[in-house]
């Protein structure tokens, strides 16, 4: 058992002891209208507790980036879960669960003639085999532009330097309570910013 400290980023309501005494909250793909959420408010994991993994300043990116933009104030709030269960399915930490994940994505972009997939076409469908038995997923999702040119190792591939891939922001959403303690609580909170007029 390995436990690691999570980060959920909720908007602030001014409502710090409901949160605490309701959190972790789940992301639906339906919002309060019946509406299929879109952009950055759609659960591209699917459905779920979505969290940042060990960084707290990945937490503080989302909510200057979905709430601090749009004058809103927001809550980070703090969990553990275990990172070595059978239950999570960890696209970070275990190669095999990568692979496995991207022969789906080529099965299926091939049987279905498809140009290209999106992670939650793919999630979606593992999800409905039987043995994709987990409660949760930790993946690593990078820009396409990624330009990590930090540290190089002492040799070169056809003249060009080869670098360290740096893992850049780790999420992780829980499909359900299974791995997650009972220890949510707001560590951090920022106020609602409105422009003063």
């Amino acid at each position: 058992m390995k436990l690691t400290f999570i980060y959920q980023t909720l908007e602030n309501r001014n409502n710090k002891a409901e949160v605490e005494k309701h959190g972790p909250y789940f992301c639906s793909l339906i919002d309060s209208q019946g509406n299929q959420k879109q952009g950055v408010k759609e659960p591209w994991l699917g459905e779920g507790f979505y969290f940042w993994d060990t960084r707290i300043e990945d937490a503080k990116w989302w909510g200057d980036t979905v709430f601090k933009n749009i004058g809103k104030g927001y809550y980070i709030c703090e969990a553990q879960y275990d990172a070595h269960s059978e239950k999570l399915f960890d696209m970070v930490g275990d190669l095999s669960a990568f692979d496995e994940f991207i022969e789906v994505a080529k099965e299926l972009k091939g049987e279905r003639k498809l140009a290209k997939v999106s992670f939650p076409y793919v999630l979606s469908h593992l999800k409905n085999i039987p043995e994709f038995d987990y409660a949760a997923i930790r993946v690593c999702p990078i820009p396409k532009n990624n330009n990590f040119h930090l540290i190089y190792f002492p040799f070169k591939k056809g003249g060009e330097n080869i670098y360290l891939g740096l893992i850049g922001k780790v999420q992780i959403c829980f499909f359900d309570h299974t791995l997650l303690t009972q220890n949510f609580k707001v560590v951090e909170e920022t106020s609602c910013m409105l422009p003063v007029l």
